[in-house]
């Protein structure tokens, strides 16, 4: 594979990565709107996000083995049609219960989707320290575009509700530039699920890599909640209930999660190695829990972003280092059931996150669910280490 083409393959899945991402940002801004526009409360319509994530739960895992088995091309391209035909669907809903089935149906897509192109970034390149370059940049690029689509999705929100769902047409020309996907390839070692992981439990075995990996995934469940739950959700309600900002301001305020999450994966993650990314975590989950205890006391708007841009900054740094030690604790032959594991458990966190937020807001208010979820954080960041190694000690003597 010659540089420039590597580059153009590195590019693609990045691109749709980027895509990928946006099952969930495409709605917060106009959240307040949409739940008028449909008739349901605001506890309800958490839904309306957490339900494109429920399906990931099911396959994601056997979405995993079938990119092992039969190759991640093809089951990339089938996801990105999926994703993008209902996702664009729900610009014609009819009802509450028509949307959260389209979301649903988009959701059996986001996992291939946004899942598989992150792993095959670890497939195309092998170097290390590269590949930590690649995975940085291409989580960069998923949180420009998490801060970019809010805003437009809040200017669209301004003209009709429902307009923010035409985004996902742009899933056409990116499905025909992926049909030159060369990384991917059916690899045929995968001869049935079960046998499958078992044998990808028994690698990590003998990496020494299981229990890392099973604290890799409850790290990255509590960043998802934090994003998705608070800052995707919760945000807009609280601009809403208690500064009255409309759709545009929204989707400008929630955009400095990323900003955050963009300064610490581009300025800081590829300066760490792995011996030291369990302490780097811990001081992203810290920063979470700062910034959210920032909203709860915010005065402003202003001070509200200023807050989820430091909660960001940690998201930056936890979920990042995450996806790399997820990508190298097994070898290719089990990646994709590895790693889409690992999207398992973001998929939990999606779907619980904003339904939870929205319910927690309509019943103790907008602030108070913020206060919680700060020192929530902070006993995580207290107690995750110790537990890993008093685990690690147990699973392996």
């Amino acid at each position: 594979m010659s540089p420039n083409f590597r580059r153009e393959q590195l590019v693609l899945l990045i691109t749709l990565s980027c895509f990928g991402s946006t099952h969930l940002s495409v709605l917060p801004p106009a959240l307040p709107e949409l739940a008028e526009a449909l008739g349901v409360s605001i506890a309800a319509i958490g839904w309306a996000q957490g339900s494109a994530v429920i399906p990931g739960i099911i396959c994601s895992a056997l979405i995993g083995f079938l990119a092992d088995r039969f190759g991640a091309k093809r089951v990339v391209l089938t996801c990105v049609a999926i994703f993008t035909v209902f996702g664009a669907a729900g610009f014609f809903a009819t009802s509450f219960w028509v949307l959260l089935g389209l979301r649903m149906l988009q959701g059996v897509g986001t996992s291939g989707v946004l899942g598989l192109s992150i792993s095959l970034i670890g497939e195309l390149v092998e170097d290390e320290r590269d590949r930590t370059r690649a995975l940085g940049l291409n989580l960069a690029f998923i949180y420009i575009f998490q801060m970019v689509v809010p805003v437009a999705s809040g200017v669209l929100a301004e003209g009709g509700v429902f307009r923010p769902f035409l985004l996902y047409s742009a899933g056409v020309p990116i499905a025909i530039w992926a049909l030159r996907l060369e990384v991917g390839r059916p690899k045929g070692t995968a001869s049935s699920p079960f046998r499958h992981a078992r044998e990808a439990r028994d690698e990590m075995r003998r990496r020494r890599t299981m229990v890392d990996t099973l604290g890799l995934i409850a790290v990255s469940i509590l960043s998802m909640v934090v994003l998705h739950g608070i800052a995707f959700t919760a945000i807009p309600l609280l601009l809403d209930e208690v500064f009255g900002t409309n759709s545009a301001v929204r989707g400008v305020v929630i955009s400095a999660f990323q900003v955050g999450a963009i300064v610490t994966t581009l300025a800081v993650v590829r300066m760490f190695s792995s011996r030291i990314s369990g302490r780097v975590m811990s001081v992203g989950i810290w920063l979470m829990s700062i910034g959210l205890a920032l909203v709860f006391v915010a005065g402003s708007p202003m001070l509200v972003a200023v807050g989820l841009a430091i909660s960001g900054a940690g998201f930056g740094l936890v979920y990042t280092l995450a996806q790399r030690d997820a990508i190298a604790s097994v070898s290719l032959a089990y990646r994709g059931l590895v790693f889409l594991s690992l999207v398992t458990g973001v998929r939990i966190a999606q779907m619980v996150g904003p339904p939870a937020s929205s319910l927690v807001t309509d019943v103790i208010g907008p602030r108070s669910s913020f206060l919680i979820a700060a020192v929530v954080i902070a006993l995580a960041a207290v107690t995750w280490r110790p537990l890993r190694r008093w685990v690690g000690r147990l699973v392996y003597s």
